[in-house]
C-alpha cells in the first residue's frame, strides 16, 4: 500500500524487554489497533545479532541497535508497511542505546531517532 500523505501517528514506548514472544505480539497488535505509522521503542533487550523477529504484514520494517554482550538497553524503530520507508543511513550505538534513522517517506526527507537515556546516577550516554 502507498502512503497517501495523512498524518502520520508516532509513538515512543519504553518496552522492559521484548525477550517474550507474547510481548511482541502483543505490541504490534497495539501498534496497529492504534493506527501508528513509526513506533520508536527503548529497552528492547536483544543481544546484538540476535533479535528475534519483530515483523508482520502491518509493520514489516523494524531497525534495532542493540548491546553486544548483554539483554540491557537496546532501542528499535518499527515503520508501518504503508510508509513504503526508504533507508538512506543508519547511525546505531555500540552499547545499544540510540538509533538515528534516515530516509525517505514519499520522497520527502525524515530523520528518525530513537534514544535510551538511563535514569541518573547510571552510565551517561557519552560514548
Amino acid at each position: 500500500m502507498a502512503y497517501l500523505g495523512a498524518p502520520l501517528a508516532a509513538m515512543a514506548l519504553n518496552c522492559r524487554g521484548l525477550n517474550v514472544p507474547e510481548r511482541r505480539t502483543h505490541l504490534l497488535r497495539e501498534l496497529r489497533k492504534k493506527r501508528i505509522s513509526i513506533a520508536m521503542l527503548q529497552e528492547t533487550h536483544f543481544l546484538e545479532g540476535s533479535a528475534p523477529k519483530l515483523r508482520n504484514r502491518q509493520y514489516p520494517n523494524t531497525f534495532f541497535s542493540n548491546h553486544p554482550t548483554t539483554r540491557k538497553a537496546g532501542v528499535a524503530i518499527t515503520l508501518a508497511a504503508e510508509l513504503d520507508f526508504k533507508e538512506l543511513d543508519k547511525v546505531t550505538d555500540k552499547l545499544g542505546r540510540y538509533l538515528f534513522l534516515k530516509g525517505t517517506i514519499a520522497d520527502r526527507m525524515y530523520t528518525l531517532a530513537s534514544i535510551y537515556v538511563p535514569n541518573k546516577n547510571q552510565h551517561s550516554l557519552d560514548t
